[in-house]
C-alpha cells in the first residue's frame, strides 16, 4: 500500500471507530431515556416510537435517496411476495424486541436486558450453526458452552428462569439472520417493516383515544416531546452503526458491541441498584469468559490474515 492508502484506511478507521463508539454509547444509555417514559404503557409507548421512528426515517430517506430511486426500491420490495414476508417477519420480531425492552426497563429489568444483549453475539455463532450450516472451531464452541453454562447455572441456581434476556438474545439474533438473508439497505429495511406495522400502531393508539374516559386530558408537553425523540433515537444509532459497518472489520464491530451492554449494567447496578447476587456474578462470569474466548479468537485469526497479506 502507498502512503496516501495507509492514510486514507487509517483515517476511515477512526472514523468508523467513532461512528461505533457512538452508535454503542447511545444504545448503552438507552435506559436512562426509557425509565423517562416508565408512566406509560409498554405497548402504547412503543406504537408512539414507531410513528415517529417512522417520519424520522423518511427525513434521513430524503438525504440518502431521490424520491424516484425511492418509490423503485419500494416497488422493488412489494413486488416480491417473498422479499416482503422476510422483511413481515423480520418486522415482527424487532417490534416485539423493542416492546420487551421497553417494558424490562420500565420494570427494573435492566440487568437482564444487559444480559441478553452480552448473550447475543454467541446466539448468532449458534445460529450460524444450526440454521446456515457453518462450521464452528472447537474455540468458538467452547466459548458458547461457556455462556450456556452460565445461563444454566442463574436458571438452576437462582431459581429464576431469564426469560427478558433469553427473548431479547433469540429475537435479536433471529433478526439479523433474516436481515442477513434481504439484500436491501439497513435504514430503507426498518422504513419498510415499521410501515408493514404502522397500521397496527395507529389503530391501537385511536381505540385507546376512543376508549379511554372523556375527562382525562392527554399526556403533558413533556412527555410527547419525549415519544417525538424516540424516533430520532431509534435511527440515528442504526445509521451509525451501519456506516461503522462500512469501516471496520467484523471483529472490531464485535469488541464495540459489548459497549452497550456493559454500560446498561453499570447503570442497573451503580444508578437504579437493582440486585447483582453471587449467583448472577458467577452467570455472568461464564459469559463473559465465553466472550473473551470468542473475541480473542477471531482477533488472532484477523491477525495471522493480516500478517499473510
Amino acid at each position: 500500500m502507498s502512503k496516501n492508502e495507509v492514510e486514507i484506511a487509517q483515517r476511515n478507521h477512526r472514523v468508523g471507530a467513532t461512528y461505533a463508539l457512538g452508535a454503542f454509547a447511545l444504545w448503552g444509555l438507552m435506559p436512562i431515556f426509557f425509565k423517562e417514559l416508565s408512566h406509560v404503557a409498554s405497548l402504547e409507548f412503543l406504537s408512539y416510537r414507531m410513528i415517529f421512528s417512522f417520519i424520522f426515517l423518511i427525513f434521513l430517506l430524503s438525504f440518502r435517496r431521490t424520491l424516484h430511486g425511492f418509490i423503485q426500491e419500494i416497488k422493488h420490495i412489494f413486488s416480491h411476495k417473498k422479499l416482503w414476508l422476510m422483511l413481515f417477519f423480520s418486522a415482527a420480531l424487532i417490534s416485539s424486541n423493542w416492546l420487551v425492552y421497553i417494558w424490562a426497563i420500565s420494570h427494573d429489568y435492566v440487568v437482564e436486558t444487559s444480559l441478553g444483549y452480552f448473550i447475543n453475539p454467541l446466539m448468532n455463532v449458534a445460529l450460524g450453526m444450526l440454521v446456515l450450516g457453518e462450521k464452528l472451531t472447537k474455540v468458538k464452541l467452547f466459548s458458547v458452552a461457556l455462556a450456556a453454562i452460565g445461563v444454566l447455572y442463574m436458571i438452576f441456581q437462582g431459581g429464576n428462569f431469564p426469560w427478558v434476556a433469553l427473548y431479547l438474545a433469540s429475537s435479536f439474533a433471529l433478526y439479523g439472520l433474516i436481515r442477513k438473508k434481504i439484500l436491501i439497505g439497513a435504514i430503507i429495511g426498518l422504513w419498510v417493516e415499521i410501515l408493514i406495522l404502522l397500521p397496527v400502531a395507529l389503530s391501537y393508539l385511536i381505540y385507546l383515544d376512543l376508549s379511554g374516559p372523556e375527562d382525562v386530558a392527554g399526556y403533558d408537553g413533556y412527555t410527547m416531546f419525549l415519544f417525538v425523540v424516540s424516533g430520532a433515537l431509534t435511527t440515528i444509532p442504526l445509521v451509525m452503526f451501519a456506516s461503522a459497518a462500512k469501516r471496520l472489520p467484523l471483529s472490531t464491530i464485535g469488541v464495540f458491541q459489548y459497549l452497550a451492554p456493559s454500560i446498561s449494567l453499570m447503570l442497573a447496578v451503580f444508578l437504579w441498584h437493582e440486585p447483582f447476587p453471587v449467583v448472577r456474578m458467577i452467570g455472568f462470569g461464564f459469559i463473559w469468559g465465553g466472550l473473551l474466548v470468542y473475541s480473542l479468537d477471531s482477533f488472532m485469526k484477523r491477525n495471522k490474515r493480516d500478517v499473510v497479506v
